[in-house]
């Protein structure tokens, strides 16, 4: 396995926009053109996960933390820094195009994250009052139910 970890900012501040969020889902995809896909074709990777927890311990007031992680194959270990280079190439790819072109798939992920929010299961009342509870030190009040969950602005510049 191999993990890259920044630390970033604090981002709590941008909970309605998730630009961890953003960037998480565009280095995750799976599909034709994406990094994954180019490490698959060279036998070098079977997952790759990129992502920040968003709460708790990767997220705080002093620091975010954004990971990617790429479980290797045998091969991709023994090209472990070709491996690293190419998950920086994309990195470097996605910070020079800028977001701009990209608000079809911020648009893509709201829309997900909408439906996934009002279809999901029913939760634990203990649980969910908890959620709520943390949900309040986090969010202005008429984010309490939605914060943790739903995109509500698309700003690139963040």
């Amino acid at each position: 396995s191999l993990s890259i970890t920044w630390a970033l900012p604090p981002q709590e501040q941008y909970y309605r926009v998730k630009p961890l969020h953003y960037i998480s889902w565009l280095v995750g995809h799976e599909g034709k053109g994406s990094v994954l896909s180019f490490l698959r074709k060279k036998f070098w990777a079977l997952a790759l996960y990129g992502g920040n927890g968003e709460t708790g311990f990767e997220q705080n007031s002093t620091y975010s933390i954004f990971s990617i992680s790429v479980t290797l194959t045998d091969e991709g270990y023994k090209h472990f820094y070709e491996v690293a280079h190419v998950v920086f190439q994309y990195v470097k790819m996605l910070q020079k195009r800028g977001p701009d072109q990209r608000q079809v798939i911020w648009e893509e992920i709201q829309k997900i994250e909408a439906n996934e929010f009002h279809y999901q299961e029913q939760t634990d009342p203990v649980d969910y009052v908890e959620s709520l509870c943390e949900n309040m030190q986090l969010f202005q009040k008429e984010d309490f139910l939605t914060g943790d969950q739903l995109l509500f602005e698309y700003k690139p510049e963040v």
